[in-house]
């Protein structure tokens, strides 16, 4: 979704039980598309989730769509890259891109979960390149190389009481992803992440949340699946893709706070957060150098426990981002 400049959007939450069980979480599918002014036309960006429950539960399907045609900042890879020019025009690319992540997982004990992932990348940038691009070695390498096709496996834990909004439980994923040209990807190279999520409501309509996670690579990496910060759901406030490496760690806190009305809950709430997050191309080098994030946000509550999210994030790169979706971040 673009980040350099005023946008038009339009977005939907279908919500729905896939079977007639009163303890079956509701699926839920999000769509939400933009339109904004580029330099040489029209930009545009579609974006969706799907979280659908099967099976009293012993089936999931999670998958994410972005696509679309932007403008993207492009600094380079590694911190230093990232530390060395402030967001502007000069540093614009034309992107083409599509990008879909999809877990099908079977519940093998109580709420353990395994099964297969596809993890799918195309990014085709335009012939006119800033110098950020023309110049970074990666970039060069990897822009006549735009498919990346992923498959692996996952393992998750998740006791959360509503994976779109939870209030209570934990949330545990570790996955491994293969990239090779045996099954279509231009590029040779594995990713692993880690990621450990935790909610905790003391009383009704306060609910801490707490996300960790380390993601790492290996092989020959392009640059648009390094592991990046910044965008609507990690590090909110940072540019995506201000910060890429092989290797990236996130710590996040987020508060947020339901308003009570004579009958309960309202509609009505307000978030806040702060978080910390690193990259590197060693993961000895990672913790070393911070860039921290915080914000706040507003949500109403569109479905039962489906939430209309607008959050304003600040980053210590004097960047701001403004972000209207559905769900939580996480």
């Amino acid at each position: 979704m673009p980040e350099t400049g005023l946008m038009l959007a339009v977005g939907g939450l279908l919500s729905f039980k896939t079977e007639d069980d009163l303890e079956l979480q509701r699926s839920s599918v999000t769509l939400v598309g933009v339109a904004n002014e580029l330099d040489d036309g029209i930009g545009f960006g579609v974006r969706s989730k799907q979280k659908i429950f099967f099976n009293n539960d012993d089936v999931r399907y999670f998958g994410h769509l972005d696509a679309g045609h932007q403008s993207l900042y492009y600094w380079g890879v590694g911190y230093d890259a990232g530390k060395a020019q402030e967001s502007s025009d000069e540093l614009l690319v034309d992107i083409e891109y599509v990008k879909y992540n999809a877990d099908l997982t079977f519940r093998v004990y109580e709420q353990l979960y395994v099964g297969p992932i596809l993890r799918l990348k195309y990014f085709s940038p335009s012939d006119d390149l800033p110098d950020s691009a023309i110049s970074d070695p990666n970039f060069n390498q990897y822009k006549d190389l735009p498919l990346g096709v992923g498959l692996g496996a996952v393992v998750q834990w998740d006791s959360r009481d509503v994976a779109v909004n939870a209030r209570k439980g934990h949330f545990f994923n570790l996955e491994f992803t293969g990239y090779s040209p045996e099954w279509g990807s231009d590029s040779r190279y594995q990713k692993a992440l880690l990621d450990y999520r935790y909610y905790y409501t003391p009383r009704l309509g306060s609910t801490f949340a707490f996300l960790n996670r380390i993601e790492l690579s290996d092989g020959d990496v392009p640059y648009y699946d390094m592991a990046m910060l910044g965008g609507m759901d990690f590090m909110r406030g940072t540019y995506m893709g201000h910060f890429r490496d092989l290797n990236a760690t996130e710590n996040t806190f987020e508060y947020r706070h339901t308003f009570a009305d004579g009958s309960g809950l309202s509609r009505h709430g307000v978030t806040a957060w702060i978080g910390a997050g690193s990259i590197s191309d060693e993961v000895s080098g990672l913790y070393q150098d911070w860039i921290v994030t915080y914000g706040v946000g507003y949500r109403y509550e569109l479905q039962p426990r489906m939430n209309v999210r607008a959050d304003l994030g600040f980053s210590s790169e004097d960047e701001v981002g403004f972000y209207l979706t559905f769900t939580e971040a996480f």
